[in-house]
């Protein structure tokens, strides 16, 4: 009790609270935020550079069979994390992705993938058992696996390439086009 007979109010402490199961620990998020606070001068410069190889990867891709490249709009400013391409396996014998992948990799590019953590948003555990992050929603019935057939279909023809931000790295990307044009060109060697 203080002087007058009233309690002195304490401003309760605050804690993080704990990070739900398989999630990283409030130390990471603060580690990832001081790492981009670090670099985010910098952004300008890397989104530039990374615009000079995106540019140049769609041009050297444009009209080689089974490839569809990105056009967005002009007034668009991608970051450019990777350049998503349109596989279309009907331009090339039907090809299956997975060996035209195989075929790109044996060319030394490597980094081609399918993607993983870009999923379609259906296909993420959240919404087909959002119960186990969101207490809230422990009795609520999950989507069908089917719910989203369009983004299921753009998620089984997307292959992704990397999309480099510095100028000694646009040798590096040329030959990575120049695998996929390889490959494609190739394509019927393929096909068994």
């Amino acid at each position: 009790m203080c002087r007058r007979g009233l309690r002195r109010w304490r401003r309760p402490r605050l804690s993080a609270p704990a990070s739900p199961p398989g999630w990283a620990s409030s130390s990471a998020f603060t580690l990832a935020a001081a790492l981009a606070h670090a670099q985010l001068p910098r952004l300008k410069g890397y989104l530039a550079e990374r615009e000079t190889a995106a540019a140049r990867m769609p041009k050297a891709l444009r009209g080689v069979p089974g490839i569809d490249v990105p056009h967005p709009p002009s007034h668009a400013g991608p970051a450019w994390y990777a350049l998503p391409l349109r596989y279309r396996p009907d331009q090339l014998a039907g090809l299956p992705v997975e060996r035209f992948l195989e075929a790109v990799h044996a060319e030394g590019a490597g980094e081609v993938d399918l993607p993983g953590s870009t999923r379609a948003l259906g296909d993420h555990p959240l919404f087909h058992t959002p119960g186990a992050l969101l207490p809230g929603y422990a009795d609520h019935q999950g989507l069908a696996a089917d719910s989203f057939p369009t983004a299921q279909r753009v998620h089984g023809s997307t292959v992704k390439l990397p999309v480099w931000h510095r100028d000694q790295d646009l040798r590096l990307a040329e030959a990575y086009t120049a695998a996929i044009i390889k490959v494609a060109e190739h394509h019927k060697d393929l096909v068994k």
